[in-house]
C-alpha cells in the first residue's frame, strides 16, 4: 500500500519541522510538504497532492478556517485534520462546520497525532466528545 501522502500549513518554523520529522518516522507515512501560511495555498495543495491535510486554525493571513472553506470548494473530497493548541471549541466547531474531517491538539502525544492522521485518511473524523456532542447538536 501506498505511505499517506501529508501536507502540513502551521506558521511556527519549530512545529513544522518535528512534524516533518514525526511523519517521515511513519514506515506509513510521507510528509510532502510543509509551509507557513496559505499564501499559496492551491499551488500547494496541487503540487503535493496529499491524502491528508493537517492544518492549524491561527495562521497569518489566510486563517485555517478559511483555508479549508477554499480547500473544500476546489477538492470537496479533501481530507483535513484542524490542529490547534487551544481546545477552542466554537473555532474548532467552525473548522468542522467548514469541511474539516477532524481535529487535534498540537499537544497531543505522537501516537494520537499519527492516528488521527491515519483515521482521517481512512475517512474518520476523530474529536474530542465535546465537540462532537456540539456538532450533533
Amino acid at each position: 500500500m501506498n505511505p499517506i501522502r501529508v501536507i502540513a500549513f502551521d506558521d511556527n518554523k519549530d512545529l513544522r519541522d518535528m512534524f516533518r520529522l514525526l511523519v517521515d518516522a511513519q514506515a506509513d507515512m510521507v510528509c510532502v510538504a510543509v509551509h507557513p501560511d496559505l499564501s499559496q495555498l492551491m499551488r500547494d495543495i496541487d503540487a503535493a497532492r496529499p491524502d491528508v491535510i493537517v492544518m492549524d486554525i491561527q495562521l497569518p493571513g489566510m486563517n485555517g478556517i478559511d483555508g479549508v472553506r477554499a480547500i473544500k470548494a476546489r477538492h470537496p473530497g479533501a481530507r483535513i485534520l484542524m490542529q490547534t493548541v487551544f481546545d477552542d471549541e466554537d473555532k474548532v466547531f467552525d473548522a468542522i462546520c467548514a469541511g474539516a474531517s477532524g481535529y487535534i491538539l498540537k499537544t497531543a502525544p505522537v501516537e494520537e497525532i499519527t492516528k488521527a492522521i491515519r483515521a482521517v485518511r481512512a475517512g474518520g473524523a476523530p474529536m474530542t466528545p465535546a465537540i462532537a456532542m456540539k456538532v450533533l447538536s
